[in-house]
């Protein structure tokens, strides 16, 4: 990662003069903790965000950390990034399985969602507004009379004065659609 980084010296700095110590880690291991982090989360702003936690991390464990230690700060460094780096990925993919579990139709009623689960809903809804506007003009009008308006297809033929058959035909390839371009979107 980088050169000789004498870690007594260090940890009496960081006893010393916090801030200075702090900035000195940053210096000498931001980019090289970031290229771990980027390289393990394949996001740069994800990245970023980790880095940002661990020196905040490092902040508030600074009277730990000052301890005499045989470990050396740099590999705890790695340890922490990583830790953070993996965290985020899990959290990254839990998110991905609710969205998909929703767009499956699994999802719970409104009133039993966490907030959390509720902004990723909005975020799943928003997506799916956004793949529906591409769609062919009868297929976006059924899917969203359908979604939306909460109509029944019969309702949906006689609003829009075409066929149930017309309807049903739409939707099921507005479904199809909206199911190919989410799955291809998750890759």
């Amino acid at each position: 990662m980088s050169g000789f980084f004498d870690n007594e010296k260090f940890r009496k700095l960081l006893i010393a003069y916090p801030v200075k110590a702090l900035e000195l880690l940053y210096e000498q291991f931001y980019r090289s903790l970031f290229n771990i982090a980027r390289s393990l989360t394949q996001d740069i702003f994800a990245a970023e965000d980790i880095l940002q936690e661990t020196f905040m991390y490092l902040w508030e464990n600074r009277k730990i950390l000052g301890r005499h230690d045989e470990r050396s700060i740099e590999n705890y460094l790695v340890r922490v990034v990583k830790y953070k780096s993996i965290t985020h990925y899990k959290q990254v993919r839990q998110q991905d399985q609710r969205k998909a579990l929703f767009v499956n139709g699994y999802n719970h009623h409104l009133n039993e969602l966490s907030a959390e689960d509720k902004i990723i809903k909005a975020e799943v809804v928003e997506e799916i507004r956004t793949l529906i506007s591409s769609f062919p003009r009868a297929e976006r009008e059924c899917l969203l009379l359908k979604i939306e308006g909460e109509l029944t297809n019969p309702e949906i033929a006689e609003k829009l004065k075409v066929t149930v058959k017309a309807v049903e035909r739409s939707l099921t390839s507005a479904q199809k659609r909206l199911r190919t371009k989410w799955l291809e979107r998750m890759k």
